[in-house]
């Protein structure tokens, strides 16, 4: 086997370098899960939605008869979800691009469906939106020398 060939099968079992992508991408999962876990820490805890000055009737128009389950979903998969892919995204852990790349699509997704829910804009939504797009693009970028480093090996 020829060493390019070597460093190539070495890197579809190790993860990918950082490089500018994966920082950004890891910083953004930071950003988001920081603010994520704050948002469903609060909602857990008074599930009225009285620590974030939201009333239960923005909820009408979901499955939900209150803030619990919304809050942790929000710190439990965008919360601790997205700063335990952080991390494994700083050791360099093969999978972190791909799950980096679940959680922002994850987001844009929790996003778009949140503002058919409660009809109301904040300026958190295009802000929130615009974070999972930035994990979603760069998890792609860092990805993409894992698969074909993938496809070299296979």
């Amino acid at each position: 086997m020829t060493t390019q060939r070597l460093s190539t099968a070495s890197q579809a079992r190790s993860g990918p370098p950082l490089g500018i992508a994966g920082k950004i991408t890891i910083a953004a999962l930071i950003w988001l899960g920081i603010g994520a876990l704050a948002g469903g820490i609060a909602l857990v805890t008074r599930p009225d939605g009285s620590n974030m000055q939201f009333d239960t009737a923005i909820l009408a128009g979901s499955p939900f008869a209150d803030f619990l389950v919304p809050g942790l979903v929000l710190g439990g998969l965008f919360g601790v979800g997205s700063l335990a892919v952080a991390v494994m995204g700083a050791r360099h852990h093969v999978a972190a691009p791909f799950l980096a790349f679940g959680i922002g699509c994850a987001q844009m997704i929790w996003i778009a469906v949140q503002l058919a829910i409660i009809d109301t804009l904040s300026f958190l939504h295009p802000l929130m939106f615009a974070t999972g797009l930035v994990i979603a693009l760069g998890a792609v970028a860092w990805g993409l020398p894992t698969l074909r480093a993938w496809r070299v090996a296979s």
